[in-house]
């Protein structure tokens, strides 16, 4: 009887401090809630999305969420503006962080100052970069959590390296020394192994190159820096070396599955590729020789890379019953060992420093060291551009440089005809 009634005044307690929470929070879930995620993660991760989701269900047992699979990136950006439109959205999205910035700024998303308020979320503990990317400039204000976030990263060698005494360059000028050593030539003169392959398929893999040594693809007088001394410099460097065999720019049909190939087959020291793939090198190279990841040469203090992934946004248009649940999801799937948890299935990093320690944290970078050189480099990763016409000006600049690289195009000219057809589409965007 004692016993009945001890349990039975633990509950009252644990109602009224409830009720207590509830009456100061007005964010807080006092009553059972179904809501749904959408989200754009393929088939291979159904089975880690439902543990998950298991997982948060036994932690809150007032909220159900249904994972819904939208699509891809894009399809789930236009299935989000057309709920918006018809009124009919989740309590939470998936939303490429290409997305965010217009979202905010067009009343797609929900401000989440006041949740993180109420909640004493402390935001410095966002990852820098993510944080950024999450704001909105025009009223400073985070409308985001960071989720899959991933950026680009060097893939090198450890094994060579170890054996042969390589060094990793920290510094853009330590790059002549390490593409020769790195380096290993047939006795016809020709490449047996590349230092590096550079992924010239997408703007993300090469633009910091650049960016980090002052090249800008749009400057503050409304043109573009990519025929400037400064970018020609850079670009007669890199096909300097590809000219003499010590690397090759990835461009074309099949660029990435032959990168890959190379760095597994060990005919590539090193490749630039996105963190995201570190669990899919792991499994292809199988303990066949050890690898691990460098970040960018830096110029002068410059070692930036770009932010690239997914964040989670609750649609403005939810009911707030829906928003709080989503609130309550959204933060603890991207925080603690959940986020640590889709690093180790994903290759894609967590969001806050706090996840980046702790027994989770150590357990990971055993079983994948790599990781560790991962997050040794998580304060250069900064947001891209969010302007809306920034990439067709870097998507230009890439066919312009696969011309230089890949069909001995001249580099002057070609970046000069380039830079009239960026030009272009600026003014047009003004």
């Amino acid at each position: 009887m004692k016993k009945i009634t001890a349990l039975f005044m633990a509950l009252l307690m644990l109602l009224s401090v409830s009720a207590a929470f509830a009456a100061e929070n007005p964010y807080a879930v006092t009553e059972p809630i179904t809501i749904e995620w959408w989200h754009s993660n393929e088939d291979q991760y159904t089975e880690d999305i439902k543990m998950l989701v298991e997982k948060f269900h036994a932690e809150y047992p007032l909220i159900t969420v249904i994972p819904q699979y939208i699509g891809a990136g894009g399809t789930l950006a236009d299935q989000l503006i057309a709920a918006h439109q018809a009124d009919a959205v989740p309590a939470v999205s998936q939303c490429n962080v290409g997305y965010l910035a217009n979202y905010a700024e067009s009343g797609v998303t929900t401000n989440l100052e006041p949740y993180f308020e109420a909640y004493c979320i402390n935001k410095d503990d966002f990852v820098k970069g993510y944080r950024a990317a999450a704001t909105s400039a025009a009223d400073g204000n985070m409308y985001s959590f960071p989720f899959l976030a991933s950026t680009q990263v060097i893939y090198y060698n450890k094994t060579i390296a170890q054996a042969e005494g390589i060094t990793m360059p920290t510094k853009w000028e330590e790059m002549d020394e390490f593409m020769k050593k790195a380096t290993v030539k047939n006795a016809d003169g020709t490449t047996a192994r590349y230092a590096m392959i550079f992924g010239g398929w997408g703007t993300q893999y090469f633009e910091t190159f650049f960016l980090n040594y002052g090249v800008e693809v749009i400057k503050e007088d409304g043109t573009t820096g990519i025929a400037d001394p400064v970018a020609i410099e850079i670009t007669e460097k890199i096909k300097e070396w590809i000219d003499n065999g010590y690397c090759y720019w990835a461009y074309g049909s099949g660029a990435s599955t032959n990168m890959r190939q190379h760095f597994w087959d060990q005919t590539a020291f090193a490749v630039v590729h996105t963190c995201s793939l570190i669990t899919t090198y792991r499994d292809k190279i199988a303990g066949a020789f050890e690898f691990d990841i460098a970040g960018f040469p830096a110029v002068g203090d410059k070692a930036n890379t770009r932010l690239s992934g997914n964040h989670l946004v609750i649609p403005r248009k939810a009911s707030q019953a829906q928003k709080n649940a989503g609130f309550l999801f959204a933060n603890w799937v991207t925080s603690g060992e959940a986020s640590l948890y889709w690093a180790e299935i994903s290759g894609y990093m967590p969001g806050r420093y706090s996840a980046m320690q702790g027994p989770a944290y150590d357990a990971l970078i055993e079983k994948t060291p790599a990781y560790e050189g991962m997050f040794a480099n998580v304060d250069n990763i900064l947001p891209s551009d969010a302007r809306t016409y920034y990439q067709s000006c870097a998507d230009e600049w890439m066919k312009a440089l696969g011309l230089i690289f890949c069909e001995g195009a001249p580099v002057e000219d070609t970046l000069a005809d380039c830079a009239e057809t960026i030009n272009e589409i600026i003014e047009d965007a003004q």
